[in-house]
């Protein structure tokens, strides 16, 4: 039976891609296994929904403070999986929290002179003029020597032809402590990306399966230290914020300014630590009495597609909107 698992497993892989979505909090770890056919368009299906709880102090504000525990968790979620092909062929993505992370975008033509741009090409950085330049922002806005910072950065192309460079950058510790545990537990990482744009990428997946193209939404999450939002228009992000930050008094007033003047917002989708947003007094239905529109929930639900052994609980948990965005980053690869 083990040999006709695996078999199966092996023949899976040929047609569809896997992933594992890696979300380590500070309460637990959250495994999340999503496969898409080899084609375009297709589908999401959710394979495997796991969570592994973690004392507390194991992880705070990002840092590893138990790496043998966290190591004893990852090994924990990655056994409850079939052992066949389809586990050897998972792409693996772990998450880095905002409180490790610093993001900024800069104009391009602050970065570089106009000659200089047409020499880095239209994409990328071909010719090396963009990354020097790049890496010497994020030396500044960190304070920090760039031989200790991990850097990530993309060029944005806008419609009025002005270009930013989108630029994320962390302490190498905090990556290199992602790698060593995920090695030591067997796992080999293909990428560490922020669990706030992992979140919004789950968020905006569910969203284009719900709405209509051209809607204009909001999204929230939450976490220990504090939410993110977002306004989503046209699948676009139209506007960004966060909160608790000084020139807000509440949430409410955070989730105005962030929707703007504009039309309504459709609905608000919230994923995350809904239970920090409640004890601060500020439930899932005030925020849709604030927009006198729904609030919906982020679950992986709708994507399990009749997948056999996963908990309801976890199904419509909306702490897996992290896991779920970072195997959705690999499987769209």
């Amino acid at each position: 039976m083990e040999k006709e698992n695996a078999m199966r497993g092996s023949l899976l892989t040929v047609s569809r891609r896997f992933a594992a979505g890696i979300d380590v909090s500070e309460d637990a770890v959250r495994l999340a296994i999503i496969s898409r056919r080899l084609k375009a368009n297709s589908s999401i299906c959710v394979e495997r929904l796991e969570t592994v709880p973690l004392d507390e102090g194991v992880v705070v504000r990002g840092d590893f403070l138990d790496r043998p525990a966290i190591v004893a968790a990852l090994r924990t979620a990655f056994e409850r999986l079939p052992v066949n092909g389809t586990r050897r062929a998972l792409r693996c993505a772990m998450g880095l929290p905002s409180s490790a992370t610093h993001t900024l975008s800069v104009p391009l033509t602050q970065l570089i002179e106009p000659r200089k741009m047409r020499m880095s090409g239209s994409s990328g950085d071909p010719s090396g003029v963009l990354e020097p330049a790049v890496l010497a922002e994020a030396e500044r806005a960190l304070g920090m020597e760039r031989a200790s910072l991990a850097v990530d950065w993309s060029v944005q192309r806008r419609s009025n032809g002005l270009s930013t460079v989108s630029i994320a950058a962390t302490q190498r510790r905090f990556v290199e402590a992602r790698v060593e545990v995920a090695a030591q537990a067997g796992i080999a990482l293909s990428a560490i990306d922020g669990e706030p744009g992992s979140a919004l990428r789950a968020m905006r997946h569910a969203g284009s399966t719900e709405f209509d193209a051209d809607s204009r939404y909001l999204v929230c999450w939450a976490e220990s230290t504090g939410m993110h939002g977002w306004v989503v228009n046209a699948g676009e992000i139209e506007n960004e914020g966060r909160y608790p930050t000084p020139e807000f008094r509440t949430i409410g007033e955070a989730l105005r300014d962030l929707a703007g003047d504009a039309a309504p917002p459709h609905c608000i989708y919230v994923g995350g630590n809904l239970e920090l947003m409640e004890r601060g007094g500020f439930s899932t239905l005030a925020i849709s009495a604030l927009f006198d529109c729904p609030t919906l929930p982020f679950e992986a639900a709708p994507f399990c597609n009749g997948a056999a052994n996963i908990d309801d609980v976890l199904k419509h948990s909306p702490r897996f909107a992290v896991a779920f965005g970072l195997a959705l980053r690999e499987v769209l690869q």
